[in-house]
């Protein structure tokens, strides 16, 4: 997409869902994990265009976002995070809040949104917003998450003060 001539490139994601992982804290400790692969998988795929967007252009504008079906400590987030630059945008939500769905009683991060340092250096506000997860009556099993980026042309001397 084009933002007043500023290229960005939105990846958005449904990933394999984790339906068949056993309970986090159920019988079996730790519980077995048999579609992570899966999501792994996914993880390897979007990690690697995203470093082939960032190999043309070192400062592309890229946004991964939906429902990765992980928490945010899970192993294809860091398969998703190392060396492709991206940033979790739930790690600064109070603990309490960081939850997009509840599975088995338990409140989980399942939707991410992650930015590339060119705009997860920008200024902004990342919003989950609790509608669905914790209600018995809704419209959905998970709450969306909302991020609003400042997008406005830089002035010279931000972009001295980023080179330094």
């Amino acid at each position: 997409m084009t933002w007043r001539g500023r290229r960005i490139v939105v990846i958005a994601n449904h990933w394999f869902a984790s339906s068949d992982d056993q309970p986090l804290f159920g019988r079996r400790q730790p519980p077995l994990r048999p579609s992570e692969w899966r999501r792994d998988a996914q993880a390897r795929v979007v990690a690697g265009f995203v470093r082939s967007l960032r190999a043309v252009d070192r400062d592309a504008d890229v946004i991964v976002a939906g429902d990765l079906n992980e928490r945010e400590f899970a192993a294809p987030l860091r398969t998703l995070t190392e060396g492709t630059g991206l940033r979790g945008l739930p790690s600064r939500t109070p603990a309490k809040d960081r939850y997009t769905t509840v599975v088995d009683g338990n409140s989980q991060m399942s939707e991410h949104i992650l930015l590339s340092p060119s705009l997860g250096g920008r200024r902004h506000e990342y919003e989950i917003v609790h509608r669905n997860a914790e209600f018995a009556d809704r419209a959905g099993d998970h709450d969306p998450t909302i991020v609003r980026i400042d997008l406005s042309p830089e002035k010279p001397r931000e972009k001295a003060a980023k080179k330094k």
